[in-house]
């Protein structure tokens, strides 16, 4: 690619735009809510923590900014507790009186 001599040089004076300063901006306000956040929150919640704090973009916004930066949230699954540890078999109670193990058959 053949640049000018002086258009390299113009370039390299050049101030950042509005449009990259304001990115940047949003970028660091995205970063420090996903750490404060341990990692979690995907692009809606911080869009909406954003707007919030008076920063604007959408979430379309938000979303290009983390894959921009490599940022992705962790999504926890949840446990599902299946069954009632021994421990706690004293403090269910029979709230029905019933008779569970009778002495003789009806």
């Amino acid at each position: 690619m053949e640049k000018s001599p002086s258009g390299y040089y113009k370039y390299l004076r050049s101030k950042p735009s509005k449009i990259k300063v304001r990115r940047e901006k949003t970028k660091k306000a995205i970063v420090k809510i996903y750490n404060d956040s341990h990692q979690l929150y995907g692009s809606p919640k911080i869009a909406e923590i954003l707007h919030k704090k008076g920063i604007q973009g959408c979430q379309k916004y938000v979303y290009s900014i983390m894959k921009e930066a490599n940022i992705k949230p962790k999504y926890l699954k949840h446990k599902i507790k299946t069954t009632i540890s021994k421990g706690n078999d004293r403090k269910l109670h029979n709230l029905l009186k019933r008779q569970f193990n009778p002495k003789d058959p009806d």
